[in-house]
């Protein structure tokens, strides 16, 4: 009995925790990522519409006032790809600058970590900072970030959270391509190599569900480059 209530015990802890670090993927979430892939698939047939719907709906539903947005230090079109470049999956997205990004951007480093994030989410805001760190500091060798959000009816707070966060990494839209990553949980993050391959962490698993201290992320990192 003793033993049996250690292990409940021990899942109720589990369970806490990870409720600290991470946050749940609601059903509001699922409902704006198929609205964008919805908007994704008419948007060619009139963009000019589109946009305008856009501004009309954010005047309305946003402050006036609006943040600078940042801009990606990069965009897609300046990697270059050789034979050996075998991605495990392709994407097709734009940054918060209207930057066309795709899974090219991977050759740009020897690792890439994706941080699937929400600007609702306390825990993947509160990381963001030890992020940017983490970029700053590795970026000259060989690694760098990329973050992916879906909720688009929250611009103006992804904007303001990035401006708060001073946060250089390309932050870009979600897109079907990445439900496969998806956990249920946000943040989730993955790591990909120079040739697009889906890297397994130290410890086996191919995801980081919840947020983490810029230690443990520094130390993932080490061992990845190393």
């Amino acid at each position: 009995m003793k033993n049996y209530k250690k292990i409940i015990s021990a899942i109720l802890c589990a369970a806490m925790v990870m409720g600290i670090a991470s946050c749940g993927s609601t059903d509001e979430t699922r409902k704006h990522r198929d609205d964008s892939r919805e908007t994704e698939a008419y948007k060619h047939e009139d963009e000019e519409t589109v946009s305008e719907i856009t501004d009309i709906k954010n005047s309305e539903t946003e402050p006036a006032e609006t943040s600078e947005r940042p801009v990606a230090s990069a965009p897609v079109t300046t990697f270059e790809t050789d034979g050996n470049f075998d991605p495990d999956f392709t994407f097709s997205t734009t940054d918060r600058a209207g930057n066309e990004w795709n899974e090219n951007v991977f050759a740009n480093a020897e690792i890439t970590m994706i941080n699937f994030w929400e600007p609702w989410c306390s825990p993947c805001v509160s990381e963001m900072p030890d992020l940017e760190k983490l970029y700053e500091n590795y970026k000259d060798q060989g690694f760098q970030i990329i973050g992916v959000y879906s909720e688009t009816g929250m611009e103006y707070q992804v904007d303001e959270i990035l401006k708060d966060c001073h946060t250089t990494y390309p932050v870009l839209l979600y897109t079907a391509e990445f439900d496969q990553f998806q956990t249920g949980y946000v943040p989730t993050t993955i790591f990909v190599d120079s040739k697009g391959h889906v890297l397994d962490i130290p410890g086996g698993d191919s995801a980081v569900i919840g947020s983490q201290s810029y230690q443990d992320w520094e130390a993932i990192v080490k061992k990845l480059l190393g």
